[in-house]
């Protein structure tokens, strides 16, 4: 989550598409999830999305995934930075 996903921009008088409101901005290769991960997908999905249980099965909805290649976090003027898939999916938290 960046903070252009946050109320936190808002308060502080940041646009969301200014830099000073950091986002990152992904991309790679989406595909279809298999078979023993779509019970983990329909999970992820709903808890945040409860509504879409209930949508019409005929418009043949599927559930994927991105696999990540390129990430790039805006969060200051200059320019994103380039951070590798690695790097973003071994991050410490502090």
């Amino acid at each position: 989550m960046s903070l252009a996903q946050t109320d936190f921009c808002r308060k502080n008088g940041f646009d969301p598409q200014s830099p000073l409101c950091a986002h990152i901005i992904l991309s790679g290769a989406v595909t279809k999830v298999n078979d023993t991960e779509v019970d983990f997908a329909k999970r992820s999905l709903f808890i945040r999305h409860p509504e879409m249980k209930t949508w019409p099965s005929s418009h043949n909805w599927f559930f994927a995934k991105l696999n990540i290649t390129n990430i790039w976090v805006l969060d200051y003027f200059g320019g994103p930075k380039i951070v590798t898939p690695e790097e973003y999916y071994n991050v410490t938290l502090q």
